[in-house]
């Protein structure tokens, strides 16, 4: 199944489709997701800088909804407002339950699509998959993102890769 339909941008195309076999998943910055347009049934997680814009969206039509939240790339040492919380996880959580039979791919959004986008696919590839290492492997997931979700779906005894 080829999950990446067209893509408008010069250059090769380069997004990694993590998970399986249950779920599909897409890490992608604000500037990809602009421009790559799944050719499967999917949903979109898009986190932004809280003060910014909504991140465009390439136009699809399998695109069976979309969750925006802002917060920031933070950690649970930081002090300010607007970090990841246990809201941000539980709107994560019900929304893909909402959606979990319409879709095949979950794009996860972020600014660099580094560290948020990540964190969220690992925890949710965790839950609906049964793994996670990949993302850990290839990006830097924010391991409070990663941890709310894990203990809104009732997992509290959430066990992180060594950096």
């Amino acid at each position: 199944m080829t999950i990446i339909g067209s893509v408008t941008e010069s250059g090769p195309l380069e997004p990694d489709v993590l998970g399986g076999p249950r779920m599909w998943f897409l890490v992608l910055s604000r500037q990809r997701a602009a421009r790559i347009r799944p050719n499967v049934p999917h949903i979109v997680i898009s986190i932004t800088d809280p003060g910014t814009r909504e991140a465009a969206l390439a136009d699809s039509p399998l695109r069976m909804g979309v969750l925006r939240l802002q917060f920031w790339d933070a950690s649970e040492h930081d002090n300010y407002a607007d970090v990841p919380s246990e809201e941000h996880a539980a709107a994560i959580v019900d929304f893909v339950r909402r959606h979990l039979s319409d879709a095949d791919l979950i794009v996860t959004q972020c600014e660099a699509g580094i560290s948020r986008s990540s964190g969220v696919a690992a925890a949710l590839s965790r839950w609906l998959n049964g793994h996670d290492e990949e993302f850990f492997q290839r990006y830097i997931p924010n391991r409070l993102i990663y941890r709310l979700i894990r203990r809104a779906l009732g997992d509290d005894a959430v066990m992180l890769p060594r950096l």
